[in-house]
């Protein structure tokens, strides 16, 4: 599964927050430095989808806020990026 996600580093925590210009919303709290924004959002998708950190991979996007990720072993959104998909704004 591919998903298309707009980055909102330095955030007071992570979380999902509705859908910009056909893109998931995720906000993390890491800073963008030495990828650190990266590597959160990639465990934080695992998280959500209850995968192990390993099975997201960042595609496209390194130094963009705008990311594409690959989600290894995920058929189905979680409820909690579904309602959003489901329900932007």
């Amino acid at each position: 599964m591919s998903l298309v996600i707009r980055i909102v580093p330095r955030a007071g925590s992570d979380c999902v927050c509705g859908v910009q210009a056909g893109r998931l919303k995720v906000r993390v709290a890491a800073t963008p430095v030495g990828g650190a924004a990266n590597r959160r959002l990639c465990r934080f998708v695992a998280e959500l989808f209850g995968l192990p950190p390993s099975a997201v991979r960042l595609l496209q996007g390194e130094r963009s806020r705008d990311k594409r990720l690959a989600v290894d072993g995920a058929a189905t959104l979680p409820a909690a990026l579904a309602s959003h998909a489901e329900n932007p704004g």
